[in-house]
């Protein structure tokens, strides 16, 4: 059966990583399992859409020939369709009445080789929405350090990408971490901020570097009821 992810996989396969094309197929969530016969003219072009932002991100030198290959297989006369920004599957539309939320992806966080996935996602969406290159980077080692926590602490849970936007219209990411865990006791969170709580995962270096990195950072925890970190990285105006 040609599905989606098979013949695109076909054509990144030597140009682009295995676990970026991971990345990109989680983007499409049901479609990259779907028939190429069986889509339809708007989700062949949701497919393109996403694939023409990815590999002009990861393969910047024969982008326009992967670009132009995928169209071909997804049978896409000319390339173009939505712009880069329009996601699909897994990232679905998340508008608020405000308008301050563009967007929202929330990714599962069970094994470690999740750690990696979230990270990738986490900077790729950040250069994706016009953060710059440190900011992004800052974005990566945030997510990871978080996901890092919920493998290793609470086993499960999910880490969730927000796009938003302020009032002025400047782009903005927003990150937050969700688990079912133990939670943290107060006397050991107040450790872990005062600098003096060590485990032999370093949880509480991961917390206090994260919360550094941040322009907002919020810590809701209570021992049985698991944790969610909140941050928000803001975009340059």
């Amino acid at each position: 059966m040609r599905t989606v992810e098979s013949e695109i996989g076909a054509i990144l396969t030597g140009t682009i990583s295995a676990i970026t094309q991971r990345s990109i197929f989680n983007r499409l969530g049901p479609l990259a399992a779907r028939p190429v016969s069986q889509l339809s003219s708007a989700d062949r072009q949701t497919v393109l859409s996403e694939l023409e932002s990815s590999v002009r991100l990861f393969a910047r030198r024969n982008s326009a020939e992967l670009i132009a290959a995928s169209a071909r297989a997804l049978g896409v006369d000319g390339v173009g369709g939505p712009a880069a920004g329009a996601t699909a599957g897994a990232a679905g539309t998340a508008a608020t009445a405000g308008g301050t939320t563009a967007s929202a992806k929330k990714l599962p966080i069970e094994q470690e080789k999740d750690i990696a996935t979230a990270r990738l996602e986490a900077w790729s969406e950040a250069v994706r929405i016009g953060l710059s290159k440190f900011t992004s980077v800052k974005v990566a080692t945030a997510v990871s350090e978080l996901a890092r926590n919920i493998v290793f602490y609470a086993g499960r849970g999910t880490v969730e990408l927000r796009v938003v936007r302020d009032d002025k219209g400047t782009s903005g990411l927003q990150i937050v971490a969700t688990d079912q865990g133990p939670g943290i006791p107060p006397a050991k969170l107040e450790e872990i901020w005062a600098g003096t709580y060590k485990s032999q995962r370093g949880m509480g270096k991961g917390l206090v570097a994260v919360k550094k990195l941040v322009d907002e950072f919020q810590l809701d925890t209570a021992a049985g009821k698991g944790t969610t970190v909140t941050c928000l990285f803001r975009g340059e105006r």
